[in-house]
């Protein structure tokens, strides 16, 4: 019972590829009404019979394409019987070439079927050649036609033999371009019939004998123009507004691909824009990967300024350096793996106020984090984010002292400092490192490291902020510290400590 399920279900989505398989018939309608049509404006006299010429059902040209056919749809039905990978990949193929596999069936019969008036004296005549010429033209047409007919509905056989990333890849095959499908089909069902109709008015063929050819002639032209005009809106208009819609999903965020059926230049258009939107995933992925390594906004100042040189630029900054107080006997207790766990938890903590006051992260550095504040990236009140952002990162650490997700107390030092510095690509044209240089950072750093032998958290220099306090307002407190010598530094600062 599960056996006969399942078959139902394999030959449900095979029914779309069986609707090719009924193709002998309307090519014999078609092959026999234009060739009778033809024979009667060569002749003037209808064809004894339309089974004559060999083109109706039971003649030689159906028996034959009915053969052809049947063998090209084989592997469809084993696979009805016994599912194969083999089989399933035979039946890609036909789908694939099926222009070509039908273009051949349709000349080989029509060379076959011709084989009995070389063999007959006198009946391969001028007439039965002009009819045999003009029927293979209106079958080119109607094979074309129908083709395009019947794969534009093929969407749910193509998910059935291809899985779902093969669905969004070109596929090979022979395919026919637009323009080409286009001139077959009006010269074989628009041109082709008044050239008919023509050719009878111009030898006087008597209406009762040309009027019922002519009639079943124009009505199968006006079927097969209007098939023709529907597969065109279904094969070339729905894909590309189905185009449209998806760049339009694409530019709100949405990498949305389209499904490729196909081998045509549709099919070669949803490629391109397949690729497009895999780049624009990969870009979209890089830039969040790159700016977990750097910050965004020197990455998007890099691109914007197109900076790949190494030389630098002078810049006005406040600088920031935050480190973990006594980190050294802190880590040695810890292993590998929980030491790097407490530093990413420590950093989600105490990193966020940072960029909320326009600050950007230059660099970790073991337990410390380099933040630069400047009008370049952002911060036109460098001075007063800087501090905001300290006092931000207090409170941060507070919030992650509470949470018991460190081995014991945490505290820190921060050093603040403002003045000019160099920014710019440090290394070689191979590997760069976009950082920033200069008297001021190395004060920012000492400051910092004054923060223990001081006993307090945040340390300002004199000159940052006088720059912020006017920003500040008097809401935030600070108290002098007089003046402290720095390493390699022979001049006092005056520092400051944040209350």
């Amino acid at each position: 019972m599960f056996g006969n399920a399942e078959k139902a279900e394999r030959k449900k989505k095979l029914e779309e590829f069986f609707g090719i398989l009924i193709i002998p018939f309307a090519l014999a309608l078609v092959g026999t009404v234009f060739s009778d049509m033809a024979f009667t404006v060569f002749t003037g006299t209808a064809p004894q019979g339309r089974a004559g010429l060999g083109f109706g059902v039971g003649g030689l040209s159906f028996g034959l394409m009915w053969i052809f056919v049947a063998l090209w749809g084989r592997p469809a039905y084993l696979y009805l019987e016994k599912p194969d990978e083999a089989l399933k990949e035979k039946i890609r193929r036909r789908l694939a070439n099926v222009y070509r596999d039908g273009l051949l069936m349709v000349f080989m019969v029509q060379a076959l079927a011709l084989v009995p008036s070389f063999l007959a004296p006198g009946l391969l005549t001028a007439p039965r050649l002009g009819a045999s010429a003009v029927s293979l033209l209106a079958q080119v047409a109607m094979l074309v036609v129908y083709i395009d007919v019947h794969l534009a509905k093929q969407k749910t056989l193509m998910q059935s033999l291809y899985s779902g990333p093969e669905l969004y890849h070109l596929r090979g095959g022979f395919t026919i371009p637009v323009y080409l499908k286009l001139t077959v089909m009006i010269a074989g069902f628009a041109i082709l019939p008044f050239v008919l109709i023509y050719i009878a008015f111009f030898n006087r063929v008597p209406w009762e004998v040309l009027s019922s050819n002519l009639v079943f002639m124009l009505g199968i032209s006006a079927v097969m123009l209007g098939n023709g005009l529907t597969s065109v809106y279904n094969g070339v208009q729905k894909p590309l507004d189905g185009l449209i819609d998806k760049m339009k999903r694409v530019a709100g965020g949405d990498y949305a691909k389209s499904r490729i059926y196909f081998s045509d230049e549709v099919a070669y258009l949803k490629a391109g824009f397949n690729d497009m939107v895999t780049g624009l995933k990969e870009r979209e992925e890089l830039q969040d990967t790159f700016g977990k390594y750097m910050s965004i906004e020197i990455a998007r100042e890099l691109i914007h300024n197109k900076k790949v040189n190494l030389g630098g630029e002078n810049m006005e900054a406040a600088v920031m350096f935050c480190d973990i107080r006594n980190f050294t006997p802190l880590s040695e207790t810890m292993s590998a793996s929980s030491l790097v766990d407490f530093l990413n938890k420590y950093f989600h903590y105490i990193t966020p106020p940072i960029a909320e006051h326009n600050g950007v992260i230059n660099k970790f550095i073991g337990d410390a984090v380099m933040a630069i504040y400047t009008p370049a990236l952002g911060s036109d009140d460098f001075a007063a984010d800087a501090v905001r952002a300290a006092i931000g990162m207090r409170a941060a650490l507070a919030e992650f002292n509470a949470s018991s997700q460190a081995p014991g107390k945490v505290e820190f030092g921060i050093g603040v400092h403002c003045g000019k510095l160099v920014a710019g690509n440090i290394g070689t044209a191979a590997r760069l490192e976009y950082t920033f240089i200069g008297d001021t950072v190395n004060i920012a750093s000492r400051l910092e490291s004054k923060t223990k032998d001081l006993n307090t958290d945040i340390v300002v220099s004199a000159t940052a902020l006088e720059r912020a306090r006017a920003s500040l307002g008097a809401g935030i407190k600070f108290e002098p510290l007089g003046k402290v010598a720095l390493k390699g530094k022979s001049e006092e600062l005056e520092i400051y400590r944040l209350a």
